[in-house]
């Protein structure tokens, strides 16, 4: 059977009076409209279907019903589902008539369809002389089947095939008599409907899935959904800045770097773009755009990172921006100018007979014709394919001056206003907005360089216009001006324009004590190119050069930061010399005197603490600090119990270079601090310190002379901050002051670990996963077949992850089992037999690691899962919930810190088995000599020395 539209009549007679007409004429006239009929359904409406035809089944598989829909053949034939009606009026007018005003049509037997009369290609396996392939005829009735019709409760599976309506064409030839009389002598056109059931093979072969594609192109061209269903939904990591990571401009650099040189995050990019390319014939304009990419995102030297790479981070977040709108548009691509008519010529897929899946799978949609929606949907993907190349091609960056463009905070790419870092050329123009090209007006974008944009005032100078839909202020092009002219500028367009925003220019050097506490108390800065309306612009530099820009929303108030202040600091002696400190700390270390109490703490009486005449107590206060304190930290433990004991009042440090005290305090302030040394005598000299020096007992006593003016009150809110940011924690003096005692002790017993009879096999500070086959992990329940160290213990882990989502490959180790604070089953159990004794180290380390870690369990596993992808965590519940008791997930990994990668295999441990002795007994028998503890020496205790 030839499908109608192979080819068409181009023309047709007219008609003359008392004309004799042939048949020839009078079918001419019938195929020439008949084409345009068909001409106009395709190409002008469109192909597939377009409503209806939903197929369902009830539970006992007895019956299949469809409903009534629309549906348009490449051929042009428009099929509904009909049934025949009125046959006595059919007999009398001489026609065939059906119904079509139903609802649905239920079916409930079958038969085998393998006479064909129209001879339809489709359906064979191979050429037009194969055979038919495999499939069945639904029937209406369930009652008085005939010969090899069975009812639909005996067909196998009959749920997983595939329902195809058929419109079987074919020419009848004339006969002496039919059906309705014998005055017919023409031949009759046939279009029998038919309901027809395929297995899935039978129907890939139709459609072409199985590497034939053009039996039925427009089908596979569109079917992308499973495509679609497996694109990432990606994003641009924040850079977010800290004090810790904006100390030097190479430290903030590193942020933008670790994000734009994310070689996984760019290859998933990729691996997306090329999906979704390729399935459109995109694939000349792929090709330079993934050049683009790999060059402009791929930075091989890690300490020689550009000054724009800001500038790339930006552009990232465009690209990813512009992916996911050809993501959101990929799936609703189903426009065909040009539809191949031998796609489905004379049937339809109506999908699986159960399928209770959104989008169904074998079920022609519907294709339609550009003329329904101006194709506006594959020109807006043709535009953002173009706008991805462009903003590849012409990123740039070069030498210019500040400027302030109006743009949008929310919203897609091409609403906001274009870049600085693009050349902005009329090709980038027409691809950056879709909806500003549709209607011609493509120049009518805001943008830094504005020598293409329309020659109108308000395009080219907005910000003196009304813009109330623009709410971000775009502020580019500073890098290479001075800082006078940066703040000149920004001060005066503020002014100029009614500019709704604050900001401020830090060093990061010299300005750190300000960013310090600006961080610490504002945790939502981000880098955007520029402030959103009301908010803050914060432009870092290092020295003249300025470095990137972060800002944050809202005001940052006096409070929030320290730029309404300054602080002040000031040396001062401290009421205790030195060596009086030294010898008190030292008493506890001689025989008690049988004469007198010794003392057991270092006392200090306040009588007096106000800041701008605001008291801070109402009392004396004593303060008091043991003296086995002093004699580990000396006069450091002295200043943190102060800042400790008065949070909102005056910062107290001691400095060890110059053995003198520190006190910090906004210049403004004036304070009075009076104090006395208890510790031996109620009746040593009082020491008052102010802002212009110290009294002894009234008297002047030293003099650092501080021009200070009087600030109205006690600012308590700003002390706290400035205790929240400098507060000296743990100082001590042998090394200037970070780490307690207990922490020189910590790292002297876990290197000692090493050498421990019960530990010395075990790789304390594992290097690469191959070690952690060495570190036995045997717990409680263990059966045999049990993983009983480290290693296979996480790769069980990592395997589960796999099994749960397969992209997943990043897994890693981390905290105390690649730090060397681990603690495994052989540990645990040989402290719990000897925790008595107290000079055995791993004892010691045991009962320290409770101390200042207050942790006594065996270690937990700490798993990294570094992934860029969005997770069902819900898929995840039941692996948590197993290994709650042993192991803690995250799905991320810090970039700071030592993380190993899980993945070796079993082999690595037979390796090791060969030469080494693996050990796995969770119990040491053998028991340490416990050494002869050393005695304190006595020495002797002095009177306070006067202070120098």
């Amino acid at each position: 059977m030839a499908t109608k539209l192979t080819t068409i009549t181009g023309n047709y007679h007219s008609y003359v009076e008392d004309q004799v007409l042939t048949h020839y004429q009078l079918n001419e006239t019938i195929d020439y409209f008949d084409d345009q009929n068909r001409l106009n359904r395709i190409f002008l409406t469109g192909t597939g279907i377009l409503c209806g035809f939903e197929v369902s089944t009830n539970p006992a598989y007895s019956m299949v019903s469809i409903t009534q829909g629309n549906g348009i053949t490449t051929d042009g034939d428009l099929i509904k589902l009909r049934t025949e009606a009125n046959k006595p009026l059919a007999t009398l007018i001489k026609q065939k008539l059906f119904s079509i005003d139903l609802s649905k049509i239920d079916y409930k037997s079958y038969r085998k369809f393998d006479n064909d009369k129209g001879d339809y290609l489709p359906f064979k396996s191979g050429d037009s002389s194969s055979n038919i392939l495999p499939m069945w005829e639904l029937l209406t009735k369930d009652t008085g089947l005939e010969s090899g019709e069975l009812p639909l409760t005996s067909f196998t599976n009959l749920k997983n095939h595939v329902i195809i309506l058929y419109l079987e064409s074919y020419t009848k030839q004339a006969s002496l008599c039919d059906e309705i009389d014998c005055s017919n002598r023409g031949a009759e056109e046939i279009f029998n409907l038919r309901v027809l059931v395929v297995s899935q093979e039978s129907a890939n072969i139709i459609i072409g899935k199985n590497g034939s594609p053009q039996r039925d192109s427009l089908y596979n061209k569109y079917d992308v959904f499973q495509k679609y269903n497996l694109l990432d939904e990606l994003g641009v990591r924040k850079v977010i800045p800290t004090f810790n990571t904006t100390s030097t401009t190479n430290k903030i650099k590193q942020l933008f770097y670790a994000v734009v040189n994310d070689s996984s995050f760019r290859a998933d990019l990729i691996e997306n773009l090329t999906t979704i390319f390729s399935s459109f014939g995109y694939t000349t304009q792929l090709s330079g755009i993934v050049t683009r990419i790999n060059t402009l995102f791929t930075i091989a030297d890690s300490n020689n990172i550009p000054t724009d790479i800001h500038y790339r981070y930006d552009l990232l977040k465009d690209v990813v921006a512009t992916y996911k709108e050809l993501k959101d548009l990929f799936i609703q691509l189903k426009s065909e100018c040009n539809p191949p008519i031998g796609s489905f010529p004379k049937h339809l897929f109506l999908g699986l007979i159960e399928d209770n899946n959104r989008f169904k799978d074998y079920r022609h949609q519907f294709y339609k014709a550009p003329i329904l929606d101006q194709n506006k949907t594959f020109n807006n993907f043709d535009s953002l394919v173009r706008r991805l190349k462009s903003i590849l091609d012409n990123y740039q960056v070069t030498a210019n001056v500040i400027k302030i463009t109006p743009s949008k905070t929310t919203g897609k790419l091409g609403t906001k206003s274009v870049p600085y870092y693009y050349n902005v050329d009329d090709n980038l123009l027409h691809a950056w907005d879709f909806e500003k090209s549709n209607l011609y007006i493509h120049k009518n974008n805001f943008s830094y360089h504005t020598t293409n944009l329309a020659n109108y005032d308000y395009i080219k100078s907005p910000l003196a216009y009304c813009i109330d839909d623009h709410d971000f202020y775009r502020i580019e092009g500073y890098m290479n001006d001075s800082v006078d002219d940066v703040k000149t500028f920004l001060n005066s367009k503020k002014i100029e324009h009614g500019l709704d925003f604050d900001f401020y220019i830090l060093d990061v050097a010299e300005d750190a004590a300000d960013l310090k506490i600006l961080f610490n108390t504002n945790y939502s800065f981000e880098h955007k190119a520029g402030v959103k309306k009301g908010g803050t612009l914060l432009l870092l530099k290092s020295g003249t050069t300025f470095i990137t820009d972060f800002a944050i929303e809202g005001k940052i108030s006096a409070d929030d930061g320290l730029g309404c202040c300054t602080i002040k600091g000031c040396s001062y002696p401290w009421i205790s010399s030195l060596r009086y400190i030294n010898n008190l700390s030292r008493s506890l270390r001689g025989t008690p005197s049988k004469k007198i109490d010794m003392p057991t703490h270092y006392r200090l009486s306040v009588k007096k603490y106000s800041i701008n005449g605001v008291n801070l107590i109402t009392d004396k206060v004593t303060v008091s600090i043991p003296l086995d304190q002093i004699l580990a930290r000396r006069l450091h433990v002295v200043m943190e119990t102060l800042n400790t004991q008065f949070p909102t009042g005056l910062l107290f440090d001691f400095i060890e270079e110059e053995k003198k005290l520190r006190i910090m305090r906004l210049e403004k302030d004036v304070f009075e601090f009076e104090v006395q040394d208890i510790t031996l005598s109620i009746r040593t000299p009082i020491y008052t310190f102010n802002e212009n020096g110290v009294l002894k007992n009234g008297k002047p006593f030293s003099s650092n002379k501080i021009t200070c003016s009087i600030f109205n009150s006690h600012k308590a809110d700003i002390y706290k901050k400035i205790h929240a940011n400098y507060d000296p924690i743990n100082k001590d003096d042998d090394n200037f002051g970070r780490f307690k005692k207990d922490w020189y002790k910590w790292e002297d017993l876990r290197n000692l670990l090493r050498k421990h009879h019960v530990t010395e096999e075990f790789p304390r500070y594992p290097k690469e996963f191959y070690d952690f086959y060495r570190i036995p992990m045997v717990y409680d329940n263990y059966h045999e077949g049990d993983p009983d160290n480290v290693a296979d213990h996480l790769m069980n882990i990592a395997t589960q992850i796999n099994e749960i989502d397969n992209r997943l490959t990043q897994i890693y180790i981390g905290g105390d089992w690649t730090s060397g604070n681990w603690v495994n089953t052989t540990m645990q159990n040989y402290y719990l037999e000897n925790s008595t004794d107290t000079n055995d180290d791993l004892v010691l380390f045991m009962n320290l690691r409770k101390k200042i870690h207050n942790e006594n369990n065996l270690s937990k596993f700490m798993i990294h899962i570094d992934s860029k992808r969005e997770v069902n965590l819900s898929k995840f519940e039941n692996l948590f919930a197993a290994y709650a008791n042993i192991a803690e997930f995250y799905f991320y990994k810090p970039t700071e810190g030592y993380f190993i990668l899980i993945g070796r295999d079993r082999q690595a441990l037979e390796e090791y088995k060969k030469d080494h002795r693996l050990v796995v007994d969770n119990k040491k028998e053998t028991k340490p000599v416990a050494k002869n503890p050393r005695k304190p020496v006595a020495k002797n205790l002095r009177k306070p020395n006067k202070p120098k």
